[in-house]
């Protein structure tokens, strides 16, 4: 419900508008939540600990205060339109107008709403965590740029209703509800949480969280974030096959964005550039649409990065050059978008400027501490660039915040990389064998086992990993063999290109003795 008609008024919940012959007329926060709960709840009596718990969320508040807004509203709206009940509660009374009842439009890109949390077992002193949950998980979430978030006042609206998650869809305007409940003792906390498609009401993803209860504050931020880890990147997963299972409306310049971005998300290791193209003609798309599409530019930015790394572009300079413009102009739009930094971040580091790419993915990181792919990220180049005793424990911290992302592959890689620097083979060599699991299309893997297999004295299981390699993606291999790899530390180039060079037969295995 955002707008409804009854008797002479108009009530607009979007704006917390109520109005009467054109004027608007003052109610107050609380008599305003207060209409909308019994007019939600007309067909039934709500009880007085219904209103008190979702007027008066986490507050001790006299009895007195609910009578005084209850007589605010009848001296409004008419002593009649609100009856008491005795014994039971208050219902609303005047009649709706059936066609003014409007559902709320789901915006344009992936929506959420975080419900208030249930309390189990908590100590009564600790029943107030529950809320301040709630509270960081949302605003935590609200650091994704690309997903619309509900205001946590609008939440708490429904901390004592019975729960109708396709009702609340329809009246906050959300596809996504993330649920749960708290137990909490004086020494340890413990969350349940849930990701639910308020559409269908499938559960998409579940999952409980501990933590020893030292600083209740720390606490909470800390489980928070890790939270908010799990669920942004099973939103996206989500949406990814709802997009691309969806038939085409009536194409906008969001809608053709966010069809590129999963496009593009779904490419992003593979070295086919098939995917990669209709990723940036969807986003030549919606530019044409509205030039002011930061998603649109960040497509554009993660295609130029993906060409570069798989040497599937005609001109590397040239690819770099419009990449790194592309982010830019989608940081000029947000400034917040910490996507686009990483990505600026990593097509920099491409660019033989590390310097420049490390301060930025760092920013990336400080902006959206719960992105997992973006700490990942940070681990790899603090291992190569950085704080090289950083790297490996970073990534690690990645794959532990988020452990069944859409990118674990990626990660894993990542991972193996980073290892690999730090000269650990053995390490290096089982995040390989783990990404390929998780990305079995992807040659990048199969690059992390070749020189760490390498390192690692097991010369034919790398020479046939070579094989794949070549067979996969014959100019990545060719642009490794001649020794591009699109970093600059020099013990790290020096031993990936002579390690891939013996598997590839250019080299004697003897070569790596002097390196390892």
């Amino acid at each position: 419900m955002i707008y409804l008609r009854f008797g002479d008024f108009e009530l607009k919940q979007c704006t917390r508008q109520l109005i009467r012959d054109s004027q608007n007329i003052p109610v107050g926060a609380r008599a305003f939540d207060l209409l909308v709960l019994l007019i939600t709840h007309r067909d039934r009596v709500v009880s007085r600990d219904e209103i008190m718990g979702a007027v008066w969320p986490s507050r001790i508040v006299c009895e007195n205060n609910l009578n005084v807004q209850v007589s605010k509203l009848r001296q409004i709206l008419g002593p009649d339109a609100i009856v008491t009940v005795p014994g039971h509660g208050l219902r609303f009374t005047l009649e709706v107008e059936a066609d003014s009842l409007v559902p709320m439009v789901l915006p344009d890109r992936p929506s959420v709403v975080v419900l208030p949390f249930a309390n189990f077992g908590t100590e009564p002193d600790l029943a107030w965590l529950a809320d301040g949950f709630v509270e960081d998980i949302t605003t935590e979430l609200s650091r994704f740029r690309d997903l619309f978030v509900v205001a946590r006042g609008s939440a708490f609206a429904y901390r004592a209703m019975p729960r109708d998650l396709r009702a609340i869809s329809r009246d906050l305007g959300v596809r996504y509800v993330v649920e749960g409940s708290l137990r909490a003792t004086n020494d340890r906390v413990r969350i349940v949480a849930q990701l639910i498609d308020a559409k269908t009401g499938g559960c998409v993803w579940a999952e409980s969280f501990d933590h020893d209860l030292g600083d209740y504050f720390e606490t909470q931020q800390r489980m928070a974030r890790a939270v908010v880890s799990c669920i942004a990147p099973q939103i996206d997963r989500t949406e990814a096959v709802r997009v691309s299972n969806s038939v085409p409306e009536e194409p906008t310049a969001q809608g053709l964005a966010l069809r590129a971005w999963v496009t593009i998300l779904s490419s992003e290791m593979s070295y086919d550039r098939d995917l990669r193209d209709q990723a940036q003609a969807l986003a030549h798309q919606a530019l044409d649409h509205n030039p002011q599409s930061g998603l649109a530019w960040r497509v554009l930015a993660w295609a130029a990065w993906c060409h570069v790394y798989h040497s599937t572009t005609t001109s590397i300079p040239d690819t770099l050059v419009n990449g790194i413009e592309a982010a830019s102009k989608a940081i000029a739009i947000d400034p917040t978008d910490h996507h686009a930094r990483r990505l600026r971040a990593l097509l920099r580091f491409m660019s033989q400027d590390a310097e420049a790419g490390l301060k930025e993915l760092r920013l990336a990181h400080e902006m959206n501490p719960n992105c997992a792919v973006t700490l990942a990220w940070l681990g790899l180049y603090e291992g190569f660039h950085g704080d090289v005793e950083r790297g490996v424990g970073l990534v690690e911290m990645a794959l532990r915040r988020s452990p069944r992302d859409p990118a674990r592959g990626s990660m894993l890689a990542a991972l193996g990389f980073a290892q690999f620097a730090m000269r650990d083979y053995t390490g290096s060599v089982q995040s390989a064998e783990a990404a390929m699991v998780e990305s079995d299309d992807s040659v990048t893997p199969l690059i992390v086992a070749v020189i760490a297999q390498v390192g690692n004295g097991q010369i034919d299981r790398a020479k046939d990993a070579f094989g794949r390699v070549q067979k996969i993606a014959p100019k990545l291999t060719e642009a490794r063999l001649s020794g591009r790899w699109l970093f600059r530390n020099p013990d790290y180039l020096a031993r990936a290109h002579i390690f891939f060079r013996i598997a590839a037969g250019l080299e004697e295995p003897e070569a790596a003795d002097r390196l390892r």
